[in-house]
């Protein structure tokens, strides 16, 4: 196990200390949703198998595809949801 350190001012330590907020479970658990996209992992040959499927249903004109437009605020929505989870 790795511990971290850091510095932040007198007066933010104090409103943390005041809020009752314990530091040291609310930054590990931080950390760790950093480190964890919600995704489960893949291995090598399940990522393989899925490009493969992939060009096999552009090839043969199966693929469902999305506009630039719908793509992007797709991905808008989902930084929406994300930052509001986080504040």
């Amino acid at each position: 196990m790795q511990t971290i350190q850091f510095q932040i001012d007198d007066e933010v330590y104090q409103n943390i200390k005041d809020s009752g907020i314990d530091i040291q479970d609310t930054l590990k658990d931080f950390l760790y949703k950093l480190t964890d996209d919600g995704y489960q992992s893949l291995s090598l040959e399940e990522a393989k198998a899925r490009v493969d499927q992939a060009v096999q249903e552009y090839k043969n004109g199966t693929m469902k595809t999305v506009s630039h437009n719908d793509m992007w605020d797709s991905i808008d929505s989902r930084c929406e949801e994300q930052i509001g989870n986080r504040v």
